[in-house]
């Protein structure tokens, strides 16, 4: 595994402390704070987060008043390529698992990411970041695969191999 590989997996392990810890006003120690226009897109969001006021009140909408009770974060399948010496971008997923306050259930699921990194004294951070859901198709495919009944992988088989006997007489 490359250097680069190791620190953005590295970064990542951070972001997700950060946000496993649910002190959000934090995230922004992991992004190139010399930068005046980061760009941020959630899943959830409607459009683009542009700038660090847009950003941060994305992350802490109302300071002390959070509509989170908490929220889990974790990164996988992370794959980096540098740009230059000092840029490098990444394709991975994010799992989030969350809980609004009140009576909702907690909620959970998966998204792509994409994001860019500039390289810093103190190593590399963020300076952009998207997340792309799933397509609704796509979405209520994985939905259906996951409600298949575990005992139906056998009896597939059984089937199958039923058919090719009776194909073989």
């Amino acid at each position: 595994m490359s250097n680069l590989q190791q620190e953005i997996e590295q970064l990542f392990h951070d972001y997700e402390a950060i946000w496993n810890s649910q002190e959000l006003v934090r995230l922004k120690e992991l992004w190139d704070e010399d930068d005046p226009d980061p760009f941020y897109l959630a899943e959830e969001q409607d459009d683009w987060k542009f700038g660090w006021d847009a950003v941060e009140r994305y992350w802490v909408p109302n300071p002390g008043k959070s509509a989170l009770e908490s929220i889990m974060m974790s990164y996988r399948d992370i794959h980096v390529k540098q740009l230059s010496p000092d840029m490098a971008i990444c394709a991975c997923w994010v799992r989030h698992d969350m809980k609004i306050r009140g009576p909702m259930k907690a909620t959970g699921g998966d998204a792509r990411v994409m994001a860019v990194f500039r390289k810093k004294p103190d190593g590399w951070r963020f300076c952009a970041y998207a997340e792309g859901p799933m397509s609704p198709v796509l979405y209520m495919h994985k939905l259906y695969e996951m409600n298949v009944l575990p005992e139906f992988e056998s009896f597939n088989r059984a089937a199958v191999a039923r058919k090719e006997a009776a194909n073989n007489v």
